[in-house]
């Protein structure tokens, strides 16, 4: 009999399966995107308790008979009570949550990502004010973390942004590029610090074209058709 494994996981997806128990989709320290098999989750230990999108958890793991292993402990490294609670910062992990379950793979994680999503989720927890703007800048900053992060040469020679080549182009460009009103906001949030950017004064409509635009230049470093559907809900929330 294999030998318990301990990781630290942060919690994706739950899926129910039969009347107790739950298949946790999560990202794992060490294995990338992976599933767990949790048995019993309705004695108190259910998505409504620690198990809650973006949950960061210290868990003891045990072979299982297929692909999935058991999930056997879980620890809270942090409490994240405001992510569980508040129905902004709670909508704003499902996303991120949604985003990573469609857009990282199976396979070995590496640590500086796991390191930097960490960073984000407790960032997230303790924001004060307004959060609207965490989500924009949460994908300009998981494509600098993934290693293509648009390179920031706007310029009045170069206003528009073209993702393919994820730079900066004239106006005459023949390849696509963005329109001129979400490529200088794309720009401003490169060039302004967290603090700054999570402060500009943009509207739902703005953000909502923005955030989707964003993941479409994801979808397409990524090879992958990344349809988020929690995103129509935040442009809907932060009104």
């Amino acid at each position: 009999m294999p030998a318990d494994r301990e990781t630290r996981i942060i919690v994706l997806h739950l899926t129910k399966y039969g009347d107790r128990s739950l298949v946790v989709q999560a990202l794992d320290a060490e294995k990338g995107r992976t599933g767990f098999f949790l048995r019993g989750a309705g004695k108190g230990r259910g998505p409504q308790g620690q198990f809650h999108s973006l949950s960061i958890l210290d868990i003891t793991t045990a072979r299982g008979k297929g692909d999935l292993e058991y999930l056997r402990e879980a620890e809270r490294p942090y409490p994240l009570d405001a992510i569980r609670t508040d129905p902004y910062k709670s909508a704003v992990a499902l996303f991120i949550g949604e985003l990573l379950y469609r857009g990282v793979q199976d396979g070995a994680m590496d640590p500086a990502l796991f390191e930097f999503l960490e960073e984000q989720i407790l960032a997230l927890n303790a924001a004060q004010g307004s959060i609207a703007n965490f989500h924009i800048c949460f994908l300009v900053d998981f494509c600098r973390a993934l290693g293509f992060q648009p390179k920031d040469n706007f310029s009045p020679d170069t206003p528009l942004f073209q993702p393919v080549t994820a730079e900066f182009a004239a106006e005459d460009s023949l390849a696509e590029t963005w329109p001129a009103e979400e490529s200088r906001l794309l720009h401003e949030i490169l060039s302004k610090t967290r603090e700054e950017a999570m402060a500009l004064p943009l509207n739902r409509d703005r953000r909502g074209v923005f955030a989707q635009k964003m993941v479409e230049y994801l979808s397409y470093h990524l090879s992958l058709n990344l349809n988020i559907r929690s995103l129509k809900v935040l442009h809907d929330l932060f009104s």
